[in-house]
């Protein structure tokens, strides 16, 4: 009994590692089974939510929204589409009839019974009050003044421009819909003849592209990335294993949303596909550990030694790209922020997950794949390491003079989200811009709001000189084709003096006096809060190209030295500036602030990190050169070429960062194991020492860093052909940046490796 308990006690005590690990594998899986309904309808919940709108990009404390808003909610305008088509002149029935569904007694709400629009307004509708008393303009002159505004250039086009309630905007995709479906019914039966724009329909198109990004193309990336992943591992069985870890992960990206109450956003769109590229490499390489780990030792514990190797560079990978991510939480920007805090979670819980599955299972069903044995001088990966080596310090010449070289553009950088770097020129929303500025009149619109306090004696009259002094000097302004304020409703003032020009005055003034409840309804004059608001609307093309920087400044320019003239502050008078393009204005500078500030934090976090693990801050500055290689490449041509950045290859930056530093490790692992063998783990290693150390580096991880790379590059560039500009430029500068990377490890730090700069670092621990 003795004897036989003993050897039972030695069979529990000898029981195989694998069991352990597989244990651990099946539980972990048996989680993410049960967790699977409450991933899945997180996802489907956070897909249905209607997208964010570019101005709900920036938080609400944000200066110029804070104006934006203010200048909405006082004029009870802002949000409008602009709508025409062939044959929309003035006076076509067609206007009538739509105008009398979109505000007559059956005009469409919402569920609670909330009206969409709060007012329709066409060209015919604005020349019918200039012709009318109190102005009683000549119908010709009418028309003078409102082309380029409501009527085209041709004295006949027109257009209805279609104001948005608060219910509305609520409901946009349905209430655009009923508008375009509304106007087919009544006005023209032609698609390609109705042109519609502005910033809702701005907003729904943002909505549609991004989604319709995923709808389209997330299947077939998924697709490649799968196939993309067998072709590397060889083995079905694990490319199916880590594709769906993977793809669990991105699941638990939605879980994440859902718990932190965080809102769908067009830049989301592209992050399942981030995470699930990262987490298919993140596998891809670990399995190369385990397979390296068998080839080279006894089957019996290959995973635990694999684990042991693998879990340190295969964490600082996954924690390098998940510090990319986490560094673009600086931005004021929210879809940026929510990005790149979620996509942090899937890349970290990617990480756990695989080695808590993928080493129990490689231990009980093990990839038995023969290991090549060639010489170290034979194979194409030797030759193109001993290339590499030969001309080590030519490549670091080269390298580190194209870095110098392309650093001087970054300072030419510049960033938009204007409507015209949102979509490709060919989409239907571009060509509707481009179709109602050649026919009505540029659709940007400026504000300047003069605002007299209630304390200022400056009387009616005066102010609207005011208003037509701001007007002309706005309308000197390169760019501006129209200006619309209460001037445009009353007659002009004539140069002239004497009693003549007194009587003419005061005629005038009191014209103005019975007219001002009629401007306050068109929403030239507004009365808030004690003080009395005169807008006036400066428009400009949103397809121009205008730097808005500059031309706000030119708007500053010209309207302050008018208010000082009138007294300024003293006589209680002070000139708002806003509207939809100085917000964009802001935000496009927001943009760049976050590329430098967020690039930077994780460059520097990444640095220590790399100084650490490299053990000197020499070594780990060295080891950051090929990191930064393609970003200064990369972004240094942008800033030469002039090329514009937006909301999505703004992220790239950081993510890339992240994703570069991950072949580094790898690559470093085995170096400095190949030095450690070399050396017999001294400190110092000779010349011959780190060529063959290089050799080894080259031997054991160039494969993976290879498939690594494609599986990355090429998952992302399936978005390519996305209609959705920040996606398709997303994808083309990641992919880009993707294969610089591959260069700047497998070029750029084999060459620094087997300089003089290689003298820095150490032999691994063994």
């Amino acid at each position: 009994m003795t004897a036989h308990g003993t050897g039972h006690g030695n069979e529990t005590r000898q029981r195989p590692p694998w069991t352990r690990l597989f244990l651990l594998s099946l539980i972990t899986v048996g989680v993410l089974l049960a967790a699977a309904p409450t991933i899945v309808m997180s996802a489907i919940s956070i897909l249905s939510v209607e997208s964010t709108t570019p101005i709900e990009w920036v938080p609400e404390s944000f200066a110029p929204r804070v104006a934006y808003d203010q200048f909405t909610r006082e004029f009870e305008s802002g949000d409008v589409v602009v709508a025409s088509w062939p044959g929309c002149t003035v006076g076509a029935p067609a206007i009538d009839r739509f105008i009398e569904e979109a505000t007559g007694s059956n005009s469409p709400t919402d569920a609670a019974g909330r009206p969409w629009f709060e007012s329709v307004v066409s060209g015919a509708e604005a020349l019918e009050r200039l012709v009318q008393p109190p102005l009683a303009l000549d119908r010709e002159a009418a028309i003078e003044r409102l082309k380029g505004v409501i009527i085209g250039p041709d004295g006949k086009q027109t257009c209805v421009v279609i104001g948005f309630t608060r219910a509305g905007l609520a409901d946009r995709r349905r209430a655009t819909a009923w508008i375009r479906d509304t106007l087919l019914r009544t006005a023209t039966t032609s698609v390609d003849d109705l042109h519609v724009a502005g910033p809702v329909i701005d907003n729904v198109s943002v909505d549609d592209a991004s989604a319709e990004s995923m709808r389209v193309y997330g299947g077939p990336a998924a697709l490649l990335i799968f196939l993309l992943t067998w072709w590397s591992l060889k083995s079905l069985r694990y490319s199916v294993l880590v594709f769906l870890l993977s793809l669990a992960c991105v699941g638990l990206c939605f879980t994440s949303l859902t718990a932190w109450g965080d809102r769908m956003n067009p830049v989301l769109i592209v992050m399942p596909l981030l995470v699930l590229t990262l987490g298919v490499s993140g596998g891809i390489h670990l399995v190369n550990y385990l397979v390296e780990a068998r080839q080279q030792g006894p089957a019996e514990g290959a995973a635990l030694r694999a684990v042991k190797t693998g879990w340190l560079p295969c964490t600082l990978s996954a924690g390098t790209t998940a510090l990319g991510l986490i560094s673009l939480v600086v931005s004021e920007l929210e879809p940026i922020r929510v990005f790149g805090f979620h996509a942090a979670v899937g890349v970290m819980a990617t990480l756990a997950v695989l080695f808590l599955v993928v080493p129990g299972f490689f231990s009980r069903w093990p990839i038995r794949r023969r290991l090549d044995r060639q010489p170290v001088d034979d194979g194409p990966s030797a030759r193109f390491a001993t290339f590499t080596i030969r001309h080590c310090l030519t490549i670091v010449a080269v390298s580190l003079g194209a870095m110098a070289v392309a650093a001087v553009g970054v300072p030419g950088i510049r960033t938009s989200v204007a409507i015209d770097t949102l979509f490709t020129p060919e989409t239907r929303v571009i060509r509707d811009y481009r179709w109602l500025e050649k026919h009505i009149g540029p659709l940007a619109p400026v504000e300047v709001v003069l605002r007299f306090g209630g304390t200022s004696e400056i009387r009616p009259a005066e102010r609207l000189d005011m208003v037509r002094e701001v007007g002309a000097a706005l309308g000197e302004l390169l760019g501006v084709t129209g200006v619309v304020s209460a001037a445009l409703f009353m007659p002009e003032a004539e140069p002239s003096s004497g009693s003549r020009a007194a009587i003419r005055k005061a005629v005038i003034a009191r014209r103005l006096e019975a007219n001002l409840s009629g401007l306050a309804e068109m929403r030239m004059i507004r009365d808030v809060s004690g003080d009395q608001l005169w807008r006036v609307t400066a428009r400009t093309s949103a397809l121009a190209g205008i730097d808005f920087g500059n031309f706000l400044k030119m708007v500053r320019d010209r309207v302050e030295p008018i208010v000082a003239a009138h007294g300024g502050v003293a006589e209680g008078v002070r000139a708002d500036y806003t509207g939809v393009m100085p917000l964009i204005n802001a935000i496009q500078k927001t943009l760049l602030h976050d590329l430098f500030t967020s690039f930077l934090s994780a460059c520097g976090v990444i640095s220590l990190v790399m100084m650490v693990v490299e053990g000197g801050v020499v070594a780990g500055a060295v080891a950051m050169i090929p990191n930064v290689f393609p970003m200064i490449l990369l972004f240094g041509l942008l800033g030469w070429t002039g090329s514009a950045l937006d909301i999505g290859s703004v992220m790239t930056a950081s993510i890339a960062l992240g994703m570069a530093v991950d072949g580094t490790f790898h690559f470093l692992t085995f170096f400095r194991r190949g030095l450690a063998e070399g050396t017999g783990g001294t400190q110092a290693a000779s010349v011959m020492a780190r060529i063959a150390a290089v050799h080894a580096a080259f031997r054991h991880s160039a494969a993976a860093l290879c498939a690594s790379s494609l599986v990355c590059g090429l998952g992302i560039l399936a978005f390519a052909p996305s209609e959705f500009a920040p996606t398709q430029r997303f994808a083309w500068m990641l992919s880009l940046l993707v294969a610089a990377a591959l260069v700047g490890d497998l070029v750029v730090l084999p060459a620094l490796l087997a300089s003089p700069a290689g003298r820095w670092f150490r032999p691994s621990r063994r």
